[in-house]
């Protein structure tokens, strides 16, 4: 994969930041000289979760020199918090993957963070979600706003991983 990045851009990953923004630079496109070239990469492709109504939803694998990939979906509007969509449950894990297998083998947990007002709107559906899926969770309900962004309330995650015994390795 890095190599691939290299051959379609001269460079080891296809992130460029312009314009105060990270950008998906495809193969031979253009970007302003004063932009800053990052080494990690993102492969998007379609969302496994598309269907008739949503077909542009996509996914996206980072890469990154840290060792740090991760996955991210899109779920088209509406569906997330249908019973019947995985995506909150077993979406960071390809279809078809070893590693999603060997999730779906074993009972999920699930330690939810959620916003104050989005909780408001949707913890009713949230928690009907993960009850509906058979999953162990808990909710934690934060203030996020801006001005109440600081370590007490990471370490007050922290704390509630750990009561919770959360394995940040197999439980996201």
């Amino acid at each position: 994969s890095e190599l691939l990045g290299m051959l379609k851009t001269g460079r080891p990953g296809n992130l460029a930041q312009y314009d105060d923004t990270w950008h998906i630079v495809k193969e031979n496109g253009s970007v302003p000289p004063s932009a800053k070239w990052s080494d990690c990469s993102v492969e998007p492709s379609m969302s496994e979760y598309a269907n008739h109504a949503d077909l542009g939803a996509r996914a996206w694998m980072s890469h990154s020199v840290i060792s740090f990939d991760y996955r991210v979906v899109e779920v088209p509007r509406g569906n997330l918090l249908d019973p019947s969509c995985d995506a909150m449950i077993l979406g960071h894990l390809p279809r078809g993957s070893e590693e999603r297998w060997l999730a779906e083998q074993r009972p999920q947990r699930r330690l939810i963070v959620i916003d104050e007002t989005v909780y408001k709107l949707y913890g009713d559906r949230v928690r009907a979600y993960f009850e509906s899926r058979k999953v162990q969770h808990e909710i934690l309900v934060l203030p996020m706003v801006e001005e109440n962004k600081s370590m007490e309330l990471t370490l007050e995650v922290a704390k509630k991983m750990k009561e919770f015994n959360i394995d940040r390795r197999t439980e996201p």
